[in-house]
């Protein structure tokens, strides 16, 4: 669930101090982003279900998370200063569409999960009753899409800002996910792209490494320690992208003339594997689009 990883991974964040280093290095973060530091949190889901698996993701955690289930989520929002919206997009109405929570959203900042959904689709519902005119001035509204690798740190996340977002907002978007991992700023015009991209690709990601792990298995390795392998080298694989190294150069350094790495990697192209891994991205951008224009 991403709210939950969201929730996990900026708990971590806040509480990390099993060092001096550690303590003061998120002291930094929120100094140098004037922002002040969350002090309470509350999750809303719908059924004992949902509750008891989030409470048991938060149970690592000494900061207290009250969870509530199937109450008027109206109610705890009153209290709120921050709302992240994590719904099915096909519930958008359902959760934002009557008084109480409008009225509970006003002069307040959401953030939207949600896959597909704009944050125009957003506005248009909670202007229908015109909240800009409220005395606590309009919602504002923020779109983010980080992954699950918010567990651990480790997510990228791509944020929609509408124009004129006030600096003080901009501070907390930025301390929030960027305590979670990397964060980019993307238009809507590119954003259902950034989802498949951004949210989507480690389930892909995982596909292939258990298929190398498959593979290894096969050859005669354990499974944890072929994971454990496979793994290692996706993650040094990545880094050295990241510091700079291009996909194309990597690969050519690696495949030596007559080796066994080029076998492998002509085994792959004869699957075709280029292709079917562009067009997973794109049909996982158009269901994203799909998504969004679903709602009840």
């Amino acid at each position: 669930n991403l709210g939950t990883a969201l929730l996990c991974g900026v708990l971590t964040s806040i509480l990390e101090d099993k060092s001096a280093t550690a303590t003061q290095d998120v002291t930094q973060r929120w100094q140098s982003h004037e922002v002040t530091a969350p002090t309470s949190f509350a999750a809303c889901v719908r059924t004992s279900a949902s509750a008891s698996r989030l409470n048991n993701a938060l149970a690592p955690f000494r900061h207290p998370v009250a969870v509530h289930h199937n109450q008027n989520s109206a109610n705890i929002i009153d209290d709120a200063d921050i709302i992240v919206l994590g719904c099915q997009p096909t519930d958008l109405h359902e959760c934002l569409d009557n008084a109480a929570m409008k009225s509970a959203l006003r002069g307040k900042l959401l953030i939207s999960l949600l896959a597909g959904v704009k944050i125009s689709d957003i506005e248009s519902i909670l202007q229908a009753t015109d909240n800009s005119k409220s005395q606590n001035g309009p919602t504002i509204i923020v779109r983010a899409m980080p992954n699950t690798a918010s567990f651990v740190k480790e997510s990228m996340t791509v944020i929609e800002t509408p124009p004129g977002t006030p600096s003080e907002t901009l501070r907390v978007i930025d301390w929030i996910f960027g305590s979670i991992g990397n964060i980019k700023y993307m238009p809507t015009s590119t954003f259902d792209a950034c989802t498949a991209l951004c949210a989507s690709s480690p389930a892909f990601f995982a596909v292939f490494l258990e298929a190398l792990v498959d593979g290894a298995v096969a050859t005669g390795l354990s499974r944890s320690d072929a994971q454990e392998m496979a793994a290692q080298a996706m993650k040094g694989t990545a880094e050295l992208i990241l510091a700079g190294e291009h996909p194309v150069s990597l690969k050519e350094k690696i495949t030596t003339p007559g080796g066994s790495t080029i076998r492998g990697v002509l085994r792959l192209e004869q699957g075709n594997m280029r292709a079917v891994v562009a067009s997973a991205l794109i049909d996982c951008k158009t269901a994203a689009e799909t998504l969004g224009k679903q709602r009840t």
